[in-house]
């Protein structure tokens, strides 16, 4: 590139557009990690309610199965029908499209007969039911934290990029463009020097 004026005006200005792109990357570097942290720390807490549920549920399961036995139990299971409905929207943060997982749940009735099955089995399914609410919650936030993580990867490149190749370029190419022009004008002005020696007259 030419060391030139419009062109050393050029280059500052991208440079301080490479400077404002990297605060505004620092920026949202700070909300992803920010956001990151408080949905895995909010899928830390529903993971556990989760497991809580579902440990709850085979405890009822295994004591199913011990009063009905096994066949009993699995053609009880045959008969279970939920009823959810999910629907999934999306909202978005700094560009990232995060879902919103909603499910609606019917009042619990047992889909099986009430003959040949016993306590056991109707809290069995009764856990089993409570615990969707909650892992819908946790795939939504998994999900989330999932998609932060990609983005915040590619932003960690970015600022990488522009951190330690971009900006020190520009400011590199500056410095240079700088001197340069520098050594141009004093060049021009000592051989303006000159002439007014040679021709005294022209320039008084």
């Amino acid at each position: 590139m030419p060391a030139t004026k419009s062109n050393l005006l050029r280059l500052k200005e991208e440079l301080a557009l490479a400077r404002d792109g990297l605060e505004l990357l620092d920026q949202k570097k700070e909300i992803l990690i920010s956001q990151i942290n408080l949905l895995a720390s909010k899928a830390d807490y529903v993971r556990e309610q989760v497991n809580e549920v579902l440990v709850l549920a085979y405890a009822h399961l295994d004591e199913a199965i011990l009063d009905l036995g096994q066949a009993e139990v699995e053609a009880a299971g045959l008969g279970l029908r939920a009823g959810e409905d999910v629907g999934i929207k999306e909202r978005s943060l700094m560009g990232v499209i995060l879902p919103l997982v909603e499910i609606e749940l019917p009042p619990h009735r047992p889909g099986y007969g009430l003959f040949g099955t016993g306590k056991a089995m109707d809290a069995t399914v009764e856990a089993i039911h409570r615990a969707l609410e909650t892992m819908a919650e946790l795939a939504e936030l998994e999900v989330g934290v999932k998609r932060l993580m990609a983005e915040l990867k590619k932003t960690l490149k970015r600022i990488n990029a522009l951190e330690h190749i971009y900006v020190p370029s520009y400011r590199a190419t500056v410095k240079a463009m700088e001197e340069t022009l520098e050594e141009k004008e004093r060049e021009a002005l000592f051989q303006l020097k000159c002439m007014r020696r040679k021709m005294p007259g022209r320039f008084s």
